[in-house]
């Protein structure tokens, strides 16, 4: 029966813990992409830009929601990303209500969209 190097093994969880977050760092840059800018829907008199439209990602208004978006390590071999620093009061019932009543799951948009899978994987190293 083959012997593990614990020191090998360590190295090895470190070297893998590294690349998981740079993964986590790859799906937090595109979700702050796609919570950037306009969205399609109605111009209300007192918002900066159009709001998204059913089926769209939120329309960045203040830029708080997307602000809060990162990566960060979640012990060995883990990371996370998402909604994690000063998450604004409005992004769960955002996340929760119905899209026909203006809600936008967007963390639920987001682990499905193709962008954010290719970024993960390219960010670590794997082939399409």
């Amino acid at each position: 029966m083959a012997r593990v190097n614990p020191a090998g093994l360590a190295s090895l969880r470190v070297r893998l813990t590294a690349v998981a977050l740079r993964g986590a760092e790859a799906a937090a840059d595109v979700a702050r992409d796609k919570l950037s800018g306009p969205g399609s829907g109605r111009q209300h008199a007192r918002l900066p830009n159009r709001s998204s439209a059913e089926g769209e990602y939120p329309a960045e208004q203040s830029s708080r929601l997307r602000d809060s978006i990162d990566a960060e390590g979640a012990g060995s071999l883990r990371a996370r990303w998402g909604a994690l620093h000063n998450v604004p009061g409005y992004a769960v019932a955002l996340h929760f209500k119905p899209p026909d009543m203006g809600g936008r799951p967007f963390m639920d948009d987001l682990l499905q969209d193709r962008d954010v899978h290719r970024a993960v994987r390219a960010a670590m190293g794997v082939r399409p």
